[in-house]
């Protein structure tokens, strides 16, 4: 009688063991799938009849394990497509609030912008500080589409930003005749011109213009009282510089080209740049021998020589764009001192004034438009890098992975989802590549780590195991009929 028991608990067990190998089977394609295997046990242990021998009264399954094996990468096209490389699973969250963790990473944006899996899960991950790289807060839902990067307005000349010009300056440009009118500057006042955009605090665009007028040499004004030279008076290979803008951007005539600021560079006789000063615009005086109380047209204003802050350490020039003007800083290079043997400043990492034309070298602004995020990178550390239309590439946000201590204990929640056990131990969160954790592959999939040929052998072994049991059972049934039939 024991035999029919036994054979039927192989029947059960074999039965429930081929649902496990055809669950692995029908989830060869799943992405992210891990396999399961059945781990048998014998039942209680019964005695034979004049011996102390033990056997068992059947089999059970004892548990069904899961391997979380690496499964083989696919590479896709999708930037929202991306893979682990070792351990750890993405962390999403539903809906309701309910944390849950995958390995499939074939997400996608939901009808928010939040990345999210197929099922509308929302992937978790932490805010990172633009500065420093390091995680922000807690982790949340990470929202991409319509992300967007604040303007940045051109710098001040504090720490360095603003615009940096780098140029020649044709020392043997031909010395212009024609007045310079910051009220109405036109092309024969200048000997050459650069263009940059800057942008306001308001992330408004607006084009500059900077001239160069190529001055005559002056020789040093003599002090009456003493009849000596005043010294720095005197004037070798100087330029003039000046800030130009429409004025019609400022309430004035459109189309009509002003000066807004300005300021002098300095250069040794081998065209080396020896300083750059700001200027400001002045009344000229009435002209010498103008009779007094007689009316005097009105004369352009002149620029004239003032210093540079020495805590910005380069020229400045006022925009008046907006209800707020904006200050912007002019790099034209550190300059030098040939007379200080000390000083090691070579005075050619900006502007020069040597005998070749007149051409731009470098020519930057560090202000920008706000811009819309394109499109994604994540690096292997589960960084999220925005590409704005602006030009701006910034890190967004950093992927949460959650790793466990006993894996194996996880529970299937189905959709390619885990869910923590009392078993499975706590969630350790982490970052790719770091503690443990995998790598971040992105445009990758993971797929299922089932080997098919693997699951077929199991599966015939399964059935021939399932078949002996059910041959016991026939065979106890005989043994039987002829114990009956004793008695006739």
């Amino acid at each position: 009688m024991f035999a029919l028991h036994t054979g039927a608990s192989g029947l059960t067990t074999y039965g429930e063991a081929m649902t496990v190998t055809g669950s692995n089977i029908a989830n060869v394609n799943t992405l992210g799938y891990k396999g399961n295997r059945v781990n048998f046990h014998d039942m209680v242990a019964t005695g034979i009849r004049g011996t102390d021998a033990k056997v068992g009264k059947g089999v059970m399954i004892g548990s069904v394990q899961a391997d979380f094996s690496q499964g083989n990468m696919q590479g896709t096209t999708q930037t929202t497509d991306m893979a682990l490389d070792g351990d750890g699973f993405f962390t999403v969250k539903d809906p309701a609030g309910r944390t849950f963790y995958t390995r499939a990473g074939n997400f996608r944006y939901d009808d928010k912008g939040y990345l999210a899996t197929t099922e509308g899960q929302q992937v978790l991950g932490w805010q990172v500080d633009p500065a420093t790289g390091e995680n922000l807060g807690f982790a949340k839902p990470m929202q991409l589409v319509g992300f967007s990067d604040p303007p940045k307005a051109t710098g001040d000349g504090m720490n360095g930003t603003g615009v940096t010009l780098a140029a020649n300056l044709d020392a043997d440009a031909t010395i212009r005749e024609t007045e310079f009118d910051p009220t109405n500057v036109q092309s024969d006042m200048y000997n050459f011109s650069s263009t940059v955009n800057v942008v306001d605090a308001n992330g408004s665009e607006h084009t500059m213009n900077v001239v160069f007028r190529r001055l005559k040499d002056q020789p040093a004004q003599i002090d009456p009282a003493t009849g000596q030279a005043i010294p720095g008076t005197a004037h070798t290979n100087r330029w003039a510089w000046y800030v130009v803008t429409n004025a019609g951007e400022f309430g004035g005539t459109p189309g009509v080209n002003i000066a807004l600021g300005g300021g002098f560079a300095d250069f040794t006789s081998n065209g080396r740049l020896l300083k750059v000063t700001n200027g400001r615009f002045v009344q000229p005086p009435p002209p010498a021998g103008t009779p007094a109380g007689q009316p005097v047209l009105p004369q352009p204003p002149v620029l004239v020589e003032s210093p540079v802050d020495p805590n910005i350490g380069m020229p400045q020039v006022t925009l008046p764009y907006g209800e707020n003007p904006m200050i912007v800083g002019i790099n034209f290079g550190k300059g030098s001192n040939p007379m200080d043997p000390m000083d090691a400043r070579t005075g050619l990492d900006g502007l020069t004034s040597f005998s070749s034309e007149s051409k731009i070298l470098k020519l930057e602004s560090d202000g920008r438009k706000a811009g819309i995020l394109e499109d994604i990178e994540v690096g292997k550390d589960g960084t999220v890098q925005g590409h704005f239309d602006n030009g701006q590439v910034r890190s967004l946000y950093r992927l949460q992975l959650t790793r466990f201590v006993n894996p194996g204990d996880l529970l299937r929640k189905g959709e390619n989802m885990f869910e923590e056990s009392i078993t499975s131990g706590k969630p350790l969160q982490g970052s790719g590549g770091k503690g443990g954790f995998g790598n971040v592959r992105t445009r990758n999939l993971e797929r299922s780590n089932i080997d098919l040929a693997h699951e077929f052998v199991k599966m015939i072994e399964t059935q021939r195991a399932f078949q002996s049991n059910a041959k016991s059972i026939t065979t106890s049934d005989e043994m039987l009929q002829d114990l009956v039939s004793m008695k006739r």
